[in-house]
């Protein structure tokens, strides 16, 4: 029998500016599998990159990934549900992203979408630039009309509010989500996936498939990949280094660096047990 289940972004929420876990948290984490409670990290990073910054002996019982287009178990990355983009979504968004003249990359499908096909605007960003360096082993040049199955777009713009605008005109009936670049903190990344995917739409899923009420759910975060979860979830907080309208929204956790996950799962925690 499940009490609840916590779910909480990982990078600037859950880890510390260095990307480390603070024993804190880790003894929150410990804390709440003693009182039955589900432990999801939930992240916008791939199943490959979540592997780089929480290994599997850590106490969660979950992972959200690729902002809700995966989730696996989290002490053996069992993969049960997963999403991919329809042929002829991927040729219209590439052909869109093109006519923008912005950086975009496609993603291979779970569990390998850590690799990925890119195509450079006239003036490449610094954030494709830095992308190709780190992952120079899973980048790959491409071309679009040869890709049939893909997790995702990934493109990069200073001017990404505007397109996403044009983006959800033309494709209503996919997921179009913006997260602040972890690179420079300044491009927008505009994330496309198969409609209904986000981490949102990824915590009701779990909590159906494990047979846990809403009522009984809590999430933290800091970015607006976030908003859906945060939105779903009976209560949500972020922490103080979130966006300003994030931080007037939901309820508020000291800074990732300060504990906020631990303060906030701990506030929650008692509220559930009364």
């Amino acid at each position: 029998m499940h009490n609840g289940m916590v779910l909480t972004d990982l990078d600037g929420t859950f880890l510390n500016s260095a990307g480390q876990i603070s024993p804190t948290n880790l003894d929150t984490l410990h804390h709440l599998g003693q009182n039955g409670v589900i432990r999801v990290a939930a992240t916008g990073r791939t199943l490959h990159s979540s592997r780089e910054v929480v290994p599997h002996n850590l106490p969660f019982d979950y992972l959200i990934f690729s902002t809700g287009a995966g989730i696996c178990s989290f002490a053996d990355d069992n993969v049960i549900c997963s999403h991919e983009l329809q042929e002829a979504d991927i040729h219209a968004l590439a052909e869109f992203f093109l006519g923008c003249g912005i950086d975009f990359s496609i993603h291979h499908p779970i569990p390998e979408n850590h690799r990925f096909h890119w195509y450079a605007s006239p003036n490449p960003t610094p954030d494709l630039l830095s992308r190709l360096k780190y992952l120079k082993d899973f980048a790959m040049q491409g071309n679009y009309r040869d890709i049939s199955r893909a997790t995702q777009f990934l493109a990069i713009s200073l001017n990404g509010l505007e397109i996403i605008d044009d983006l959800r005109n033309k494709f209503a009936h996919l997921s179009i989500i913006r997260t602040t670049s972890p690179i420079d903190g300044q491009h927008v990344w505009i994330e496309v996936f198969p409609g209904q995917t986000s981490k949102g739409e990824a915590a009701s899923w779990l909590c159906r498939h494990l047979g846990i009420d809403r009522c009984h759910t809590m999430s933290i975060g800091n970015d607006y990949n976030d908003l859906a979860m945060l939105e779903w979830t009976q209560h949500a907080f972020v922490v103080e280094n979130s966006p300003a309208d994030m931080r007037q929204r939901f309820k508020g956790a000291p800074r990732n660096d300060e504990h906020g996950f631990s303060v906030a799962a701990r506030s929650w925690l008692q509220i559930l047990n009364k």
